[in-house]
């Protein structure tokens, strides 16, 4: 699978938590990848990767220790856990993401978020580009 195919921005949604924990995956470089999870107003959580024999290996998890508002702490909680237990494989299945970690999985979906920004502001400057005399 083709490593770009992985990367973006990703949501988790479950009815255990008001909000959806937003995941970013990138290769950093090589066989180095980072998977980065929070949740609104809650922690950060970033779990360092090593791709090895196509298989990945939890490398350090990095979590940060700040309250959680009470409607997203049972979801928050549970997703550490996932975390910790290391994250063992990344699959693409069209448009959603599936992780796996301790014989559990996560399917996440596109966090197109960002995306719909960029479309807004290439139109904004295509739209600003034709409309001047100096355009």
């Amino acid at each position: 699978m083709a490593t770009n195919a992985l990367e973006g921005d990703w949501q988790f949604v479950s009815e255990k938590g008001y909000d959806p924990v937003k995941v970013t995956v990138k290769n950093i470089m090589g066989s180095e990848w980072i998977v980065a999870c929070m949740i609104p107003k809650g922690n950060m959580m970033a779990s360092m990767l090593k791709k090895v024999d196509g298989k990945f290996q939890l490398v350090k998890l990095n979590c940060s220790n700040r309250e959680c508002p009470k409607e997203n702490r049972e979801l928050e909680a549970e997703f550490k856990l996932f975390l910790e237990q290391g994250i063992s494989n990344v699959v693409r299945e069209g448009k959603t993401l599936v992780l796996e970690a301790g014989g559990q999985r996560r399917v996440l979906v596109e966090d197109d978020m960002r995306k719909k920004h960029e479309d807004e502001q290439k139109a904004k400057l295509a739209a600003a580009k034709g409309s001047g005399r100096f355009g």
